[in-house]
């Protein structure tokens, strides 16, 4: 049986026009019809967690994580536990959702964004530049970029070789 949710959006009228407890009473009204109901803990979560209430929104994600999304809202849900998490100080399992989540979605740019501000809370930010460094040859479409994507992906392959000083290398495509 395919899970129930209802039309979201009165909530997401109401979350744009900053109307917040409205939206989250009425959330509430219908998660306690329906508390497992994963689509209905995410938008919740979400909601908490775009009025910087994260430490409230991580059970909401949480949950909505335990049920069946779909690929969409659950590479969401990862974003928006593994930010809160670091947020709310729990660098470690942040990382470590984000990790899980990378193995899971390892071409989405927005995970590898918040990926990498995990690993720079961490303090490895060798790794954290590595992930914004794909994003922006991944995914970059600002014009002023293409003449720089080749010196960006050489940057981004070769940051470790001790060779990024040497200005006779050429940056070509590959």
């Amino acid at each position: 049986m395919a899970e129930r949710v209802p039309d979201l959006s009165l909530v997401r009228h109401l979350k744009t026009k900053g109307r917040f407890e409205e939206a989250e009473r009425q959330l509430t009204i219908w998660l306690e019809e329906d508390p497992e109901n994963p689509r209905l803990l995410l938008e919740m979560a979400t909601l908490l967690d775009n009025q910087g209430r994260e430490g409230e929104a991580i059970p909401f994600y949480e949950g909505a994580l335990a049920g069946e999304l779909d690929r969409p809202h659950r590479v969401d849900a990862y974003v928006g536990l593994g930010s809160s998490l670091r947020v709310e100080g729990r660098i470690h399992d942040s990382e470590q959702l984000m990790q899980k989540a990378m193995e899971e979605y390892p071409h989405h740019m927005a995970l590898k964004v918040f990926s990498a501000l995990t690993l720079e809370r961490m303090g490895n930010y060798g790794e954290a530049i590595q992930r914004l460094l794909d994003v922006i040859v991944e995914s970059g479409r600002d014009p002023s970029l293409d003449a720089y994507r080749p010196a960006i992906r050489y940057y981004r392959d070769h940051r470790h070789d001790g060779h990024l000083g040497d200005e006779r290398r050429p940056y070509t495509e590959g």
